[in-house]
């Protein structure tokens, strides 16, 4: 069980928590405020394009009251009864005023009426129904002497009219002038008499209340001087500045955006909600997310099976370490358990993991303070620990292992026998890294595994030279092997009767090794802790089998290591080579060391009978150098015991080795098997032996191993 908002138990989904709860503060502030100033963008555009709408209005009125001017000057000065009148020799004031002068009170259309002659002096004129008696230009202003003096020449023959604005003495107003003519034809009259009509519409507040009327603008007023940035300047048609055109703007935009304030606000708020759920929801997933990361960190750093740290855990915490600069002595003890695969392989990975389970706790209850052990691997353990006293502690942890696995280990009703190859590498993290060390504890390892396993060895520098040579000589046996490089030799075993070759044991050999041949000594070794051996031991037994074939009843025996014999396919893969060459399977005798069926008697005693079935002769090799019972042989019942030269080589000069090889001898009888006593080096041994009831001898005195050729041929000596 576990409490939903625990947060301290998980250090980063606080962290996590912070980060989503502020992006979402930050997510609803940048919402809020993109809606407001995106509001207000809108706001201000529609206010920008209203202004400009109205500006275009206002300059529209006035184009329109000059347009208006305009039509009412056509209107008066384009008609036969106004030509017949004001071209006539006595001007009909009567007719005039109430024509044109009593407008001003009938429709208000215009303020002003007044005519002119060619010179555009005033003969006539009314302004507000009253009698215009002044006959210059001086009370029109500038505008209206800028429309004559820019149409002059057109005004006397054209039949446009022009309008505009001026400043007249009594104000700011419209006006326009036209030349009066009759509606069809041309003027009939004398020289360059001309009249023209002029009509002024004086600018006031009536004016401008219906020109905002009509185009929708608020409080149109006239003012002399600016009095705000939407002030129109107003200009007579003589270009000079007359006032301003003032409004009041309606400020749409603002408007919406009041109107729209409310609705805003819910969205905004919606937007809150949905964001906050969002966290709340986030947060929660964050948590079991970040909960389930922190029992996988865990995971991932423990071994499954021994629940013991693993070897990413070790090496972050050595890491970690050297991170801190930490300068203390740092000793690693790797630990790898010799003969592991072949409880596997014996008994199942069932009770290969009920052993693993066992030594991890055996182990972790050895750890000294301050220490930590992971599992690295399948088989393999490792320890370090760091202090002043890091060496002999680690020293003595490797000793105490070792120990507790030379012992046999109680399995329920299973006594298992294994053991350890230790290797304790030291050295600070700043002399070199977590993973040089490792190394340097591995390379010790592994020469304890080749110089008799068991044991334990600490690194120093001649041993990576070793080590080095080691994987340089494995590189070369894994070449060697693609290149045809290896032979087979053979030594003859002889008859001790007949003196006769009756077999013949096969011999590897690495005669084209580029670098120089090298002993089978070194490189079996080599080959079998490195894997290597599978291989080679299947080209030795194939190539041995094809060699020997073409000759009749001669026998063959051929060693097998310890690691191709706990194979749990090697019986197959015999089957398969005595298929392939064809090589009768009564012929072969496979030789397995006393060692191998010592620890590992579950599995030999599979394989003897499995490889018996197919009719092939099994030997127990080097009998003599290890701890054999009668027992042992009874139960495993092997066709044939050598003795190994060790024992057989010592019967001409000790009285005590010559009895316990005729004791042997005597024993192999009881039990039909036969013997072979290995190491014969001269007559005498060769005479003893044979005395002491040895079926077949073997050694340097019959002859050395030699190629397949050679060997055939000394056969055909001996045979003589």
């Amino acid at each position: 069980m576990y409490r939903t908002l625990s947060w301290h138990n998980i250090p980063t989904a606080k962290t996590l928590f912070i980060m989503i709860f502020m992006a979402g503060i930050g997510l609803i502030i940048s919402i809020v405020a993109l809606l407001y100033l995106s509001l207000h963008l809108i706001s201000s555009k529609t206010n920008e394009i209203d202004e400009h709408r109205s500006a275009l209005s206002v300059q529209g009125a006035i184009e329109t009251s000059v347009t208006r001017v305009s039509s009412l000057v056509i209107d008066n000065a384009v008609w036969d009864d106004a030509v017949r009148e004001v071209y006539s020799p006595r001007l009909d004031t009567q007719w005039l005023y109430n024509t044109w002068g009593a407008g001003f009170k009938i429709n208000n259309l215009y303020d002003g009426t007044f005519v002119l002659d060619e010179k555009f002096n005033v003969i006539w004129g009314s302004f507000q129904s009253q009698p215009f008696n002044e006959t210059n230009l001086d009370f029109f202003g500038n505008g209206l002497k800028a429309l004559i003096d820019q149409h002059r020449r057109a005004l006397s023959s054209d039949k446009n009219i022009y309008a505009g604005i001026t400043r007249t003495r009594n104000g700011v107003a419209f006006v326009g002038i036209g030349l009066v003519r009759p509606m069809i034809g041309r003027l009939q009259v004398n020289g360059d008499t001309r009249r023209y009509l002029v009509i002024t519409r004086h600018l006031n507040d009536k004016i401008l209340s219906d020109l905002g009327e009509t185009f929708q603008i608020d409080n149109l007023n006239y003012t002399a001087d600016k009095i705000n940035n939407l002030s129109m300047p107003l200009h007579s048609s003589a270009g000079e500045l007359l006032g301003y055109l003032n409004w009041q703007a309606r400020l749409p935009g603002a408007q919406a955006a009041r109107a729209a304030s409310s609705d805003i606000t819910h969205i905004v708020v919606l937007a809150a909600a949905l964001i906050l759920l969002f966290i709340l929801v986030s947060s929660v997933g964050l948590y079991k997310l970040a909960r389930g990361e922190s029992q996988a960190r865990l995971v991932a750093r423990t071994d499954w099976l021994s629940h013991l740290p693993n070897r990413r855990a070790l090496i972050e915490a050595l890491d970690k370490v050297s991170l801190r600069g930490d300068i203390d002595v740092k000793s690693v003890v790797f630990i790898d358990l010799d003969g592991f695969k072949d409880v596997n392989d014996v008994y199942g990975h069932s009770v290969g993991d009920d052993l693993i389970i066992k030594i991890a706790k055996e182990l972790n209850a050895r750890i000294p303070s301050g220490g930590m052990l992971a599992r690295m691997g399948g088989d393999e353990f490792a320890m370090t620990i760091g202090g002043d006293r890091a060496e002999a502690l680690a020293a003595a942890f490797a000793g105490s292992v070792l120990d507790f696995l030379n012992t046999p280990i109680r399995l329920g009703e299973r006594t298992i026998h294994i053991g350890a190859s230790i290797g304790i590498a030291s050295g600070t993290l700043i002399e070199c890294t977590t993973s040089e060390l490792f190394r340097r504890a591995d390379i010790a390892m592994y020469h304890s595994k080749i110089t008799g396993k068991g044991r334990v060895t600490h690194y120093d520098a001649e041993l990576n030279s070793v080590r080095e040579r080691q994987l340089a000589i494995e590189n070369q046996i894994r070449n060697g092997l693609e290149r045809d490089e290896f032979e087979v030799w053979y030594q003859p075993i002889i008859d001790a009767r007949s003196q006769k070759m009756s077999s013949v044991e096969a011999l590897v050999r690495w005669p084209r090794r580029p670098g120089g041949e090298l002993g089978p000594d070194t490189f079996i070794t080599i080959a079998e802790t490195s894997g290597l051996i599978y291989k080679l031991g299947q080209f030795v037994l194939h190539r041995a089998c094809q060699d020997l074939e073409p000759f009749g009843e001669l026998k063959l025996s051929v060693n097998i290591s310890p690691a191709q014999f706990r194979d749990p396919e090697f019986e197959d893969k015999v089957a398969d080579v005595l298929k392939v060459t064809r090589f009768p399977a009564t012929r072969l005798q496979l030789e397995v060391t006393e060692t191998y069926v010592l620890e590992n008697p579950e599995r030999a005693r599979m394989a003897i009978t499995n490889l018996r079935a197919l009719g092939t002769a099994v030997a127990l090799d080097d009998f003599g150098t290890g701890y054999s019972s009668i027992g042992y042989l009874r139960r495993f019942n092997f066709d044939t015991i050598k003795i190994d030269k060790s024992l057989a080589g010592l019967v001409d000069n000790d009285e005590q080795a010559a009895a316990l090889v005729s004791g042997t001898v005597r024993i192999a009888n009881a039990l039909g098997m036969a013997v072979v006593a290995e190491g014969v080096e001269n007559e005498k041994q060769m005479k003893l032996l044979r005395l002491a009831g040895c079926d077949q001898l073997q050694g340097f005195w019959f002859s050395q191993p030699m190629p397949i050729e050679a060997i055939m041929a000394l056969r055909q000596v001996r045979q003589c």
